[in-house]
């Protein structure tokens, strides 16, 4: 483990925040490695050095941020979970123990009629392929050093410009080979490039290149489960039996930088529950991209330039209950709720956020292992509500038992 990344598990550790199984092994190299102890005790140091002075002189602000976000009181969800659509989730919610396991989503690549598209997806998985052992825990851009990263960067052409060609043609949502293309270019790729221009451009810092792992990471997982024949290796791991845990998804959330394209906003999380929420690698491929879903579409509208992203096991027996919020003006909220419900004609930016929506609820349907979208929208298995200043997006997913 580098150092960098072994001091902020000893921050994290301290903090609390640590998921359960890294907490055991965190404790375990404690009795046998001496920078471990070191790295426990300058963390401890730091946090109690920010409880006791006003201001800290040596306390680098990543540290003061994250501990800071940590003391914050949680947001209260009672009034969400009191609803009449969380009732109605919780009254009619079908648990079904034939979980999702790969291969509905998933078209071959020469589906795709339009060649420039199809030769972006390819090159981008492949340049994302080259990317990810670059910003990896091991790299050098990891400990600060982002010239090699740099270099290949601005090699290649920028991302975003990747993302503009392939929305650039007609796609329509119904087809799922269009859909398997949007879900490539919608659900972290507006993300991630927006963190590697930044890196282009000589403006990030190392919090960026650890955001650029998770969504460089996800977004090869989404890419393999969206195209079969696109890494038929690749795809056979990520079809393997293999719990993967709420805590996962904490980590790379929890105080991250969201981008939507050019629109930001700071995460904020509470609670999330310390347990597995998949069984599979493509399962959490699926749950992985609702959740970037989640986030692109707040992010733009959120009033207060951050959104709060909630975890809960036990709000909804047999479910895990995703939860996403930020607060917003009653224009933005109008807006997005006609995405959502259809009822007015999208078009322009907004037919992005609608694409975004239906990605969302044809991940309902294969993690439901369903062919009736009305039901699963009539038991409220997924939606969008407004409480006072707050607008409330969701989706449930069945737990793992």
């Amino acid at each position: 483990m580098k150092l960098d990344s072994l001091k902020q598990t000893a921050l994290d550790y301290t903090l609390g925040v640590l998921p359960k199984e890294d907490s055991l092994l965190f404790e375990a190299r404690l009795e046998e490695d001496d920078d471990v102890r070191k790295f426990l005790v300058e963390a401890q140091e730091d946090c109690a050095s920010l409880s006791m002075t006003a201001v800290p002189a040596s306390l680098s602000n990543e540290v003061r941020s994250r501990v800071m976000e940590y003391c914050e009181p949680k947001m209260d969800f009672d009034p969400f979970l009191s609803t009449d659509d969380i009732s109605r989730l919780r009254n009619n919610f079908s648990f079904s123990m034939n979980r999702y396991q790969g291969g509905d989503a998933s078209v071959d690549i020469n589906d795709i009629q339009q060649g420039a598209i199809k030769n972006e997806v390819l090159a981008s998985y492949d340049h994302l392929q080259n990317l990810l052992p670059l910003i990896s825990g091991n790299s050098k851009a990891a400990a600060g050093e982002f010239d090699d990263l740099q270099s290949v960067l601005r090699s290649k052409p920028s991302l975003s410009q990747g993302v503009d060609q392939i929305l650039g043609h007609d796609l329509k949502s119904e087809n799922p080979v269009s859909r398997s293309v949007l879900r490539t270019a919608l659900a972290t790729l507006p993300s991630l490039s927006f963190f590697s221009d930044r890196l282009r451009e000589n403006k990030a810092n190392l919090a960026d290149t650890r955001r650029m792992f998770y969504l460089c990471r996800d977004q090869l997982k989404i890419m393999r489960a969206s195209f079969k024949d696109l890494d038929p290796e690749g795809l056979i791991e990520d079809e393997k039996l293999r719990l993967h845990g709420a805590g996962l998804l904490q980590t790379k959330w929890w105080g991250a930088e969201h981008a939507y394209f050019s629109s930001k906003g700071q995460v904020k999380c509470g609670h999330f529950f310390d347990g597995p929420v998949t069984e599979r690698c493509i399962e959490f491929a699926e749950y992985d991209a609702n959740m970037y879903c989640l986030a692109n579409l707040l992010a733009p509208r959120s009033s207060t330039g951050d959104f709060h992203m909630e975890l809960l096991k036990d709000a909804i027996p047999g479910a895990t209950l995703a939860v996403a919020t930020a607060k917003m003006s009653d224009h933005e909220h109008r807006s997005l709720q006609e995405i959502t419900t259809g009822s007015s004609v999208i078009s322009g930016m907004a037919l992005q956020d609608y694409y975004l929506w239906k990605l969302i609820e044809d991940s309902m349907l294969r993690g439901h292992r369903s062919t009736d979208l009305k039901d699963l929208q009539e038991r409220k298995t997924y939606g969008i509500n407004r409480i006072k200043d707050f607008t409330y997006l969701w989706f449930a997913w069945p737990a793992v038992l």
